[in-house]
Order: C-alpha cells, then sequence, then structure tokens
C-alpha cells in the first residue's frame, strides 16, 4: 500500500512540474500586456471612479502602472501574470470593480441589466401596471426560462445577522422574507437583500410560463412591497412606536431600493443625482501621472427627487454594518440626508453606485476572465463620493461578543426615544 501510494504522489507531482513547466515555456508576455493595455484603456475611458480615487485616494496610477508592467514582463507564468492584474485590481479597493469569470456571449440577470444600486428612475409606485396575474406587461422583453432557476433565482438568507435574540424584551413576531420582532415600543424589520433574484420562493409565486425577465422581476417586486407592508403593519399592531430597519450584510441589488426607501416616510426626499461615465476625450494619459484632459464623469444636474408613500411615518431608525453596500447604501443616504432617519452601527462598505446597463466589462484574450467596473458614482450632499462609505449617526460594535453588540444596541435605542 505505502509503495502505491509513493507512485501516485509522484505521478501527481510530475504532471505539476509537466504544467508548471509548460507553462512557462508556453507564456506569452505580449499577449498578457496586450490585455492590461485594453484593461487601462477601458478604465480610463469607463471606470467611474477612476479620478476620486487617484485625487482623493491618492492612488498613484504612474507608479501602479509601471509596477505591473514589470511584474507581467517578469512573471514568465500565466499564473504570475493573473496575480499581477489581481493586485493592480485591487489596489483601487473598490467592490464594484473586480475580476470575474469570462462570459463568451456576456449573458447577465435581469437585475445587473437595470442597474445595482443607482436611483436612475425613484418614481415610488410599488405595483404600479401590475396585472391581476402579477406579471407587468413589458415591451421587448426577453423569456425568463422555464422557470425561476433558469431565470437565476436563488434563495438567500433572510434572517437575522444581529443578535437581537441578546436583547432583554426581544420578541420575535414574524419570519420569512422580512423577520420582524418587538423590544417594547421599537419594532425591528430585517430586510437583508435588495435583489428580486435572491427571493426563489416569491419567484415561484408568481411565475407563469413565458413570462419575460423585466416582467418576472417587476412582479417579484410587486409581491415583496406587499410583504413588507404587511409586515410594517403588523409591527405597528402589535405597538410599535418607533422602527428599527436592519439592512446589516445587505450587499445591495436593483432600483428596487427606491421604492422601499418610499416606504419609510410621506414627504418628498431628494439626494445629488448618480452620475455616469461620460468622458469628452482620450483619458490614456491618466496612467503616466498626468492630470486627466476632461471629466470622466458627465456633470451634475438636477437632484433627484422621491415622493414617499407613508407606509411608515414615525421615529426611524437604520441598522448598518460594514457589509451593507450599493443599493443598501442608497437606502442609507435617502433616508439619513433628508433627516428621515439615523444610522446605527458601523461605515458601510463603500461600494456606492454599480453597473447601469451592465456596467463595463474588459474580456482577457489570454486568460478565461474579465474586469468587470461601475460606470456610475454617487456623491453625497457633501461631496463625498459613496465609495467612501456611509457613516453612522451614532456607531455601535458590530463585531465580538452578542451580548456586548445587543447591550450597545438598547443602550443607543435609548438614547434616540
Amino acid at each position: 500500500m505505502a509503495r502505491l501510494l509513493r507512485r501516485i504522489l509522484l505521478v501527481i507531482v510530475g504532471a505539476l512540474l509537466a504544467a508548471i513547466a509548460f507553462d512557462a515555456v508556453t507564456y506569452d508576455a505580449r499577449a498578457w500586456q496586450a490585455d492590461y493595455a485594453r484593461l487601462k484603456r477601458d478604465m480610463a475611458q469607463g471606470y467611474a471612479n477612476l479620478d476620486w480615487i487617484a485625487t482623493h485616494r491618492h492612488l498613484d496610477l504612474a507608479a501602479l502602472d509601471r509596477r505591473t508592467t514589470a511584474d507581467i514582463d517578469g512573471a514568465h507564468s500565466r499564473v504570475r501574470a493573473f496575480l499581477a492584474l489581481r493586485r493592480f485590481v485591487k489596489a483601487f479597493n473598490d467592490p464594484h470593480l473586480h475580476l470575474v469569470p469570462g462570459k463568451r456571449p456576456i449573458a447577465e440577470p435581469a437585475r445587473v441589466a437595470v442597474a445595482e444600486g443607482p436611483s436612475m428612475a425613484v418614481a415610488a409606485t410599488a405595483g404600479a401596471g401590475v396585472s391581476a396575474a402579477g406579471a407587468p406587461a413589458v415591451a421587448d422583453d426577453p423569456p425568463a426560462g422555464k422557470d425561476c432557476a433558469a431565470a437565476g433565482y436563488q434563495e438567500g438568507d433572510h434572517g437575522f445577522r444581529f443578535p437581537f435574540a441578546q436583547a432583554p424584551g426581544w420578541q420575535a413576531v414574524g419570519s420569512g422574507d422580512f423577520p420582524t420582532g418587538m423590544i417594547g415600543d421599537l419594532g425591528v424589520l430585517r430586510i437583508a437583500q435588495f435583489g428580486e433574484d435572491r427571493y426563489a420562493a416569491a419567484c415561484r409565486q408568481v411565475f407563469r410560463p413565458g413570462i419575460g425577465q423585466r416582467a418576472l422581476q417587476l412582479a417579484v417586486r410587486a409581491l415583496q412591497q406587499r410583504r413588507l407592508a404587511d409586515a410594517i403593519g403588523t409591527l405597528k399592531s402589535r405597538g410599535a412606536r418607533r422602527l428599527l430597519v436592519d439592512v446589516t450584510g445587505n450587499g445591495g441589488g436593483t432600483e428596487w431600493v427606491s421604492e422601499v426607501v418610499a416606504m419609510f416616510t410621506d414627504r418628498t426626499l431628494s439626494r445629488a443625482q448618480p452620475r455616469l461615465v461620460v468622458p469628452a476625450c482620450d483619458r490614456s494619459i491618466v496612467w503616466s501621472g498626468a492630470p486627466a484632459p476632461c471629466a470622466i464623469l458627465e456633470p451634475a444636474g438636477e437632484r433627484a427627487t422621491l415622493q414617499g408613500s407613508g407606509v411608515w411615518t414615525g421615529p426611524l431608525l437604520i441598522l448598518a454594518d460594514r457589509g451593507t453596500g450599493s443599493a443598501s447604501e442608497d437606502f442609507l443616504a435617502w433616508l439619513q440626508q433628508n433627516q428621515v432617519a439615523r444610522v446605527l452601527g458601523e461605515t458601510s462598505v463603500g461600494a456606492g453606485c454599480g453597473y447601469v446597463n451592465g456596467g463595463g466589462r474588459t474580456p482577457f484574450r489570454a486568460s478565461p476572465f474579465d474586469v468587470r467596473m461601475p460606470n456610475c458614482a454617487r456623491f453625497l450632499d457633501d461631496g463625498t463620493n459613496e465609495i467612501e462609505g456611509i457613516t453612522p449617526d451614532l456607531p455601535l460594535p458590530m463585531q465580538g461578543d452578542a451580548a456586548v453588540q445587543a447591550s450597545a444596541l438598547l443602550a443607543a435605542v435609548g438614547q434616540e426615544t
């Protein structure tokens, strides 16, 4: 048996050495440099946060370019060249700028095609245009597929992450897609995802043969809006005079977030409009360290507005953490900046605006990977790019001992009465 194991080990080691040797012999630095050059060109023209990161985070683009170029030339293997490109992408510290498996042709799920985070259309008309069958009619809408799984819907984890059960007086009220509970007169509502494609069970309830991708998305959204309204109504009936919305770990979703924002006020809200990538010149000179000859983003326009629907109009708190990002940061910004809500917890992840109509994407030829990049940026009223995160009004410990977290939350909630 020992001899057999040694033979197997020798075969495995030999295969690995042969693969490493083949990789080194066939490595073509020119092909990888061509991919890198294409990535730099696309980022200079289409990466929404490039100028902000260079100017405000002081990332030295010229030094990064020199280091990456040298690393690719000296890689001598595909693995090392890939790692060099990964280091380049990670240097920007932007959750929406990342390497993804390449697809030919690229096929994005519906939730991305309509934007991951930005509120480009903010009319809060939950359920508007939805037929009795629950499926809106949408022109030129490709079929979703044979079922929800084929349409890309999966069931997310909708449960509480924060240890509310450790808080004295905690009473669980509801479960399901939007769990709820009570602590005294404080109602707690959990929203774990703002992407319709994370609610597979809801999808199955509204799915019908032949439904389109966008129609299915809107039908799921309308159903979930009704469920959110029901959850809030239940908390009211249980005596909730204040409401805490828990979006910890909520990494974002779609423009659905605007309809959810509207539920928590009856006021007309406003904030800076998201800005899209529209460069007016060739900006490739930025990789030499020179200032960009033109801006990458469109000029700031009129402010976006949103009319509240008033499902909840009482005191509002929002619990966020370092996992709250993208569309969830839009949720925080709308309600915090308009002084509708106070934010508790940690500074959010800093993903900011995401992908409008799929965003930007650079396909590699020497590697089975692409780089995906955001093509819009959102700014707070003080001019800060949302990729710096949303700062809480009242910081709380969100890691470590559960009892300490619960105690700190109760103390904070007591201050907000």
